[in-house]
């Protein structure tokens, strides 16, 4: 099929994802993880509409733009509310990211969020540290129907204070998690890391 992209003619497969297409920074999306356009970072203008890059596929005749002034300013509030709500001193390309869209989130004042929440060491492998978690649900997919199929993470809160947990909040010995690590090697910020590299 053929369609446009930032104003060049391209060809693309049946069922290809724009993704595959553009140069957009991600953050939910994972190549082993259910993609869920959560984060909106990969956000690009179809035929004059908002749509996540990770979720959806090409079309026929599509006029998709990647990086606009709009998308720029987009970019630059979501990571001005990450920065404000969450701890990203692991994660060294949302801040280099940030600095090129000269993010400047003081200009929101004080919102709630996670920085500040104490990190949960409850067994001998990894650390769940969730002041430091931006939602992207990348673990609880890697636990659940992603990787594993085992089921130890899932999500509590709601809004800017959503995170996840373990099922009714117990040790992670507690629960069916086999420690395998696939939750720790899909995590882009350093919520959940070993220990042996705290």
């Amino acid at each position: 099929m053929r369609l446009k992209v930032d104003g060049k003619e391209m060809e693309a497969r049946e069922g290809a994802l724009l993704l595959e297409l553009v140069q957009v920074p991600t953050l939910c999306h994972h190549p082993h993880t259910e993609t869920r356009g959560l984060c909106r970072l990969c956000l690009v203008e179809v035929d004059g509409r908002l749509s996540p890059a990770c979720a959806t596929e090409a079309r026929e005749g599509m006029e998709v733009w990647s990086d606009t002034p709009g998308l720029r300013a987009l970019r630059k509030t979501l990571l001005e509310w990450l920065l404000l709500t969450t701890d990203l001193s692991l994660a060294p390309e949302l801040q280099a990211l940030a600095l090129a869209l000269e993010a400047e989130p003081g200009r929101w004042g004080e919102v709630p969020g996670r920085k500040g929440r104490e990190a949960i060491e409850d067994n001998p492998f990894f650390l769940r540290d969730y002041a430091k978690c931006v939602n992207c649900r990348r673990c609880v997919d890697a636990c659940g129907d992603g990787i594993m199929g085992v089921y130890a993470l899932t999500l509590t809160g709601r809004g800017l204070l959503a995170h996840p947990t373990t099922p009714l909040d117990r040790p992670l010995p507690e629960t069916p998690c086999v420690f395998c690590g696939n939750c720790v090697q899909v995590c882009p910020t350093g919520a959940l890391r070993p220990l042996t590299e705290v």
